[in-house]
């Protein structure tokens, strides 16, 4: 199935999302997700729906992806690709914002907290996001292990 390889070029070309947060979006491992997108393991057909669903793709992408047609091919060509990745990715952001709208509604922590980060330069919020994102990693590592024992 090429739906696997097209999910990547459709998350890398058009959402601009990371494979991770695609995979957390999805609840799946990372390495799940890589190994479908590069064709080692089949991409499970009962994860499509959650796919289409979570990142409000449009069904002749969706359709185009689970064919194997090349997503360059889809809708006008006329159109230049870069507008058509813009507003995939607008539609996109909506969705991941009113998904997790609660969270920041009932968490004036996580507010403060961007609002800290969105002064930050941007090589400083980087630095800052990833290692935070080593840290929780390595939470999330620990109270699995415990978990387990």
């Amino acid at each position: 199935m090429h739906f696997g390889t097209q999910f990547k070029e459709y998350r890398e070309e058009y959402l601009r999302v990371k494979q991770f947060e695609a995979a957390r979006e999805l609840n799946i491992d990372p390495a799940a997700l890589s190994n479908y997108e590069r064709s080692e393991r089949g991409f499970p057909i009962d994860l499509l729906p959650t796919v289409k669903e979570t990142f409000n793709i449009p069904d002749d992408y969706f359709l185009a992806m689970v064919l194997g047609t090349p997503l360059k091919l889809v809708r006008d060509t006329t159109v230049l690709q870069p507008i058509k990745a813009q507003e995939v990715k607008a539609q996109y952001m909506d969705s991941f914002i009113d998904r997790h709208r609660q969270l920041f509604e009932e968490n004036p922590e996580l507010r403060e907290l961007v609002a800290l980060i969105s002064i930050l330069t941007e090589k400083d919020r980087r630095i800052f996001l990833n290692s935070n994102k080593a840290l929780l990693t390595l939470f999330h590592k620990l109270t699995e292990k415990q978990e387990t024992e």
